[in-house]
């Protein structure tokens, strides 16, 4: 596994689910190493998965709730605002005007702004090297695309924030909204340079319906257009290789459809209930 995997993939192709059984086996083949598994999902239901039993201690389970950062960042960025105003004498000072800027910032931030804070979290993991490995549970295609070009398209709007608060760095104090950005311009910086290198890779976790493998097929061009890796496929969901002839047939029909990405993908078969144990869950994916 690279450093940083980030499982991608249509909504309910059971991504949390395969990045949990992967990190888990990582972490249990390699018990004095750390590994990290994250969402950065806003639906997340990573910790539901351990609910049950607690993961090995050298795996760390996290969840951002990336909205409702973003709902707090726009609200200190008001009382921010206020304490600076309330701390500047009006004279060759353009408070107003910047004031009003900030707020423009805010009105005006790229799709996909709020996960700023994943991508702040996700550099400071990567940056740690006691980490073996930092395991991604992404939310849906579409936000997973927005989430890797954040260095691209949020850079300049962060730099524009940074600029104006540098009139004031004096009145900015540790912690405040000031060193978020900044830590954010950092962040976006070290995960760009992350994204395309070789130990970043990126698993798409798919099922074997027609249009989801249309939608596969269409991320993993996205990814081949942005100079990511792919490290691999995941067809979740396939009919069991049993003695029952529906499910034969079935399996024959989904296997037909996953011929269409071209490398054969890891195949994680249908199973009658919900995965509760780890030790169920370490045998869903067959890494090894």
């Amino acid at each position: 596994m690279e450093r940083l995997t980030f499982f991608a993939g249509k909504g309910g192709v059971g991504k949390t689910t395969c990045a949990a059984s992967i990190a888990l086996q990582l972490a249990l083949e390699a018990p004095n190493e750390k590994f990290t598994v994250i969402s950065v999902d806003p639906a997340h239901s990573l910790r539901d998965v351990f609910a049950r039993e607690k993961p090995p201690a050298n795996l760390a389970v996290e969840a951002i709730d990336t909205r409702e950062k973003w709902r707090r960042f726009r609200d200190s960025l008001g009382r921010e605002i206020e304490r600076v105003v309330g701390a500047l004498t009006p004279q060759g000072m353009t408070i107003a005007y910047d004031t009003d800027a900030m707020r423009k910032l805010v009105e005006i931030a790229p799709p996909g702004a709020d996960e700023l804070f994943a991508i702040t979290r996700l550099a400071d993991l990567v940056a740690d090297d006691s980490q073996r490995a930092v395991i991604v549970d992404t939310a849906p295609t579409g936000h997973f695309l927005r989430l890797i070009d954040l260095p691209k398209t949020a850079t300049e709007w962060v730099k524009e924030f940074m600029r104006i608060l540098l009139h004031y760095r004096e009145l900015i104090p540790p912690g405040s909204l000031g060193e978020e950005l900044i830590r954010a311009s950092r962040a976006l910086h070290a995960l760009d340079n992350m994204l395309r290198s070789k130990d970043c890779g990126v698993i798409v976790v798919t099922r074997p319906e027609r249009i989801v493998v249309a939608e596969s097929k269409r991320l993993m061009s996205a990814l081949n257009d942005r100079g990511m890796h792919l490290t691999g496929v995941i067809a979740n969901y396939v009919a069991p290789d049993n003695d029952c002839k529906c499910d034969r047939q079935m399996r024959r029909y989904e296997l037909e459809a996953l011929e269409t990405l071209g490398d054969q993908p890891l195949i994680v078969e249908r199973r009658d209930a919900p995965v509760t144990a780890l030790a169920e869950l370490a045998a869903l994916v067959p890494i090894s």
